[in-house]
């Protein structure tokens, strides 16, 4: 989660400088505190408690990057960079829909396109890992405008670091989610590819085998999706 410095309460209240539509969180659930040099979150003695890695707390906690806090059914994700301005910051006052933090992945795909036009790719792909955790949470639809979004920006990051791990989360969320792969989507990940060497891990089989999957229960698949993904795998799938 993005925060300019200061103090910030979390909860249902609209009055919250971040408010949350879910009907198990408190009022005035959690503070955050931010200054220059540390970020705590407290937890106001709520009823249902606010949780950091899974653990409950009392009282303050320093968080650090990459911590998960959840509050109510939400999951929000610590990030610390250099890359992040108080516009950034901003954009992240907003009203959240249950199970889902409403414009995360529109947020992501700009903090991941301004690391990678500064040369910072190791935020881009903590960026990306953060909303790859956060998309896998949830239940949509392939073209729900988040997966749309959630799916370039692991694209964009596995073809401007060479990473092709990103393309195999590309593959396994699909699978995961029994999602078709889009043609425009297909289109990407191959002009990705040609400046990626290797594809580590199983994801393109494993879509694959969940395409016959699909086509065994009755689905319709796209012809060219089906072979398509076949080359890929002849390609890219033992290397």
């Amino acid at each position: 989660m993005v925060l300019p410095e200061g103090v910030h309460e979390v909860g249902r209240s609209s009055d919250c400088w971040l408010t949350l539509e879910d009907e198990i969180s408190s009022r005035v659930h959690a503070r955050f505190h931010v200054d220059g040099s540390s970020c705590e979150i407290e937890d106001l003695s709520s009823r249902n408690g606010t949780f950091v890695n899974g653990d409950r707390i009392v009282g303050r906690r320093r968080l650090v990057d990459g911590d998960r806090i959840r509050i109510g059914r939400e999951l929000i994700t610590v990030l610390e960079s250099d890359t992040v301005d108080l516009g950034d910051a901003v954009k992240m006052r907003q009203t959240l829909a249950p199970g889902e933090q409403a414009g995360l992945p529109e947020l992501m795909g700009q903090l991941i396109d301004k690391a990678i036009k500064v040369g910072k790719a190791r935020d881009a792909e903590r960026y990306a890992t953060a909303l790859y955790g956060q998309i896998d949470t949830l239940k949509m639809a392939v073209d729900h405008p988040s997966a749309r979004i959630s799916i370039d920006c692991l694209i964009r990051v596995a073809e401007h670091t060479g990473n092709g791990a990103w393309l195999d989360k590309v593959f396994h969320m699909h699978a995961n989610k029994r999602w078709v792969l889009e043609s425009e989507t297909l289109d990407k990940v191959r002009g990705a590819l040609d400046r990626i060497p290797r594809i580590p891990g199983n994801g393109m089989r494993t879509y694959e085998a969940k395409l016959r999957e699909l086509a065994r229960e009755g689905v319709e698949l796209p012809p060219r999706l089906v072979a398509v993904i076949g080359e890929l795998v002849d390609a890219y799938g033992g290397r």
